[in-house]
């Protein structure tokens, strides 16, 4: 059986759904960005519906770079879940 190559988005992924549920419990994480348990923070430049696959739980507001592009099909997907896209 051949190893999968590691696929760092999934692993950032995995990483905030984690912290994400901790924070729900009420848990303290050492060494966590200290931003709204609510808010999710993207760096990549280009802000795609792949991007957000599965990383909206919870969430009320995106934060993405003042240059990045957002595409008209997320701008519609965080209208339709009522989570505000915030640019900084």
């Amino acid at each position: 059986m051949k190893d999968k190559p590691f696929d760092p988005e999934f692993f950032e992924l995995v990483v905030r759904e984690v912290i994400r549920r901790l924070r729900d419990q009420g848990l303290i994480v050492q060494g966590t960005v200290p931003a709204a348990a609510d808010e999710l923070n993207l760096p990549e430049r280009l802000i795609t519906r792949a991007t957000l696959h599965g990383r909206l739980a919870g969430i009320g507001r995106v934060v993405v770079s003042l240059k990045a592009i957002v595409t008209p099909s997320v701008r519609d997907e965080l209208k339709e879940q009522a989570i505000e896209l915030v640019r900084r």
